[in-house]
């Protein structure tokens, strides 16, 4: 008897032949391998997050992003081969595969036996990158951009990994752990490497779009690429992401909560995405909404800290300062040197009138130089110690550097009363920008 193959909407699956369609090899790294053996052993069954992560990652922890990121590099295949979208997820719970899947003999049939084409240590690599880049540590995206340096040298050709180098870049600069003009040329280049190997890709031109939209001030352009990102995969979640960000410096806030919204069907515990609707609801002026979705959040992604800052803002603009620097405080903690988190708790202690803490803090973060505290952030802290021209000039200097926090400057809750100063952000609001005098 020979090798059991897997049928299942239109392909074919065997340890020795991979997954085909049509005769034609369809690629999976080794861990959307492993998810699809996984699933094909239950058709129809929900396989709980918690058997997935035994299957694919025995001997470590594993984060709801690295499924979600896992179960994306499954499906993304399925689809560009012409396959129906057969991975269902199931809201916090896990996957189903949606399929019929027929088990013939390898002896009744003869599938194409095509050879391995990427070395399996090469996508532990781009994993463990993924991994550290999650944790949103200055330590942690410095080993990520280490693994994913490797991985480029060793598979130079896969797009992958040079979108996921864009992405690592991308997530140091809004932490606050990279200079947006250092950021925006490694994104360029990063993408534009990935483009090159594979014109159109998706991930690369999502992060290429964000930060010509964010950091360059081109919304435009950027949206464009990011509209043609969501159209190519709708259910790229970091897409839904960029796009939002960009969509909220157009003041479009109900549009980008859409596409929040829209991406958390298919990806309900991408921390991203639930940090960022948490902030596009507290940006709308709802406060005690924004303060039930970052709960909501936190039961879903302890981890997600963005969620605790959301809820310190809205605390500090209901008058709840005590909860507002507790609630910073908790997030401080789960990376101490984070200059964007510093930030949030510079205002919150201006706003519970702990002045000589705040301004304490503002000079600690504008002194380091191995660090970029967003200035738009800063200014916050500012205005609530009634420093209204500092709080300008932070603006925009925020907006002349690129900080890509500069997008939410008009929409920004605690701007209410510098809106009118303020001005439009993107390409002339940038050209134009001066300090205050």
């Amino acid at each position: 008897m020979g090798a059991l193959i897997k049928r299942f909407s239109g392909f074919t699956y065997s340890e020795q032949g991979g997954l085909q369609r049509d005769g034609k090899r369809v690629h999976l790294g080794p861990q959307a391998r492993q998810l699809l053996e996984l699933l094909l052993e239950s058709p129809g069954v929900l396989v709980t997050k918690h058997e997935v992560a035994a299957r694919l990652w025995p001997d470590r922890a594993a984060s709801d992003d690295s499924i979600d990121r896992c179960a994306y590099l499954l499906r993304k295949p399925l689809r560009d081969a012409g396959g129906l979208d057969v991975i269902a997820t199931a809201y916090g719970r896990g996957l189903t595969l949606r399929a019929t899947v027929e088990t013939v003999d390898e002896d009744s049939t003869e599938p194409g036996r095509l050879p391995p084409s990427t070395e399996p240590h090469i996508f532990d690599l781009w994993q463990t990158a993924y991994e550290l880049a999650g944790d949103r540590t200055l330590d942690g995206f410095a080993r990520a951009q280490e693994a994913i340096a490797s991985a480029a040298e060793l598979d130079p050709g896969n797009p992958a990994v040079w979108s996921l180098a864009a992405d690592i870049a991308a997530g140091r600069v809004v932490r606050g752990f990279l200079h947006p003009a250092e950021a925006a040329t490694m994104i360029e280049d990063f993408a534009g490497r990935a483009l090159d190997l594979a014109s159109g890709y998706t991930p690369a031109q999502a992060v290429l779009g964000w930060a010509r939209g964010a950091m360059r001030g081109r919304i435009s352009e950027g949206l464009a690429l990011l509209d043609r990102s969501v159209a190519d995969d709708p259910l790229y979640g970091k897409a839904r992401v960029y796009r939002s960000w960009l969509l909220a410096a157009e003041d479009r806030l109900d549009d980008a909560l859409a596409d929040c919204e829209e991406g958390l069907v298919n990806s309900p515990h991408d921390q991203a995405l639930l940090s960022l609707r948490g902030w596009l609801i507290l940006c709308a002026g709802d406060l005690e909404r924004a303060r039930r979705y970052a709960r909501d959040g936190l039961d879903l992604r302890p981890d997600a800290a963005t969620l605790r800052l959301v809820m310190s803002i809205a605390y500090s603009l209901q008058g709840l300062h005590e909860q507002a620097m507790s609630a910073t405080r908790r997030a401080v903690a789960s990376s101490p040197d984070d200059p964007f988190q510093l930030t949030v708790l510079a205002y919150a202690l201006a706003r519970g009138d702990r002045v000589a803490e705040a301004e304490a803090l503002i000079r600690k973060l504008l002194d380091d130089v191995e660090l970029y505290a967003s200035p738009c952030f800063l200014a916050a802290a500012h205005f609530a110690l009634g420093k209204r021209a500092e709080a300008l000039e932070a603006i925009r200097r925020g907006i002349a550097e690129g900080c890509p926090w500069s997008a939410f400057s008009r929409v920004d809750p605690r701007f209410v009363a510098l809106r009118g100063a303020i001005g439009g952000f993107g390409r002339s609001q940038k050209a134009e920008a001066r300090p205050a005098g």
